[in-house]
């Protein structure tokens, strides 16, 4: 997983993990995988939330960044998304 991490241009790397009990364990990856922020989350509207609430958002915006939301698209199966993203790619 950390080698596909890796190999995303992306500076920072946003990974939803579903929780046995319920609920999604968020990672934001920095570099070679280092972990910058961790958090649970209910569902992957409340991670969303939670991304903003904690200004990454603000962060991707600043930067002329574009941001993916963690919800997932009906034909998608990741549960990852770059947090910067270059708005030319």
């Amino acid at each position: 997983m950390l080698e596909a991490l890796r190999a995303t241009p992306a500076p920072l790397f946003a990974v939803a993990y579903p929780l046995p009990g319920g609920g999604w364990q968020v990672s934001l990856l920095q570099g070679e995988g280092e972990v910058r922020d961790s958090f649970a989350a209910t569902d992957l509207d409340a991670a969303d939330h939670a991304l903003q609430e904690r200004g990454y958002l603000s962060i991707a915006s600043a930067m002329g960044r574009d941001w993916e939301k963690l919800t997932p698209k009906k034909a998608r199966k990741e549960r990852g998304t770059p947090v910067f993203r270059d708005p030319g790619e």
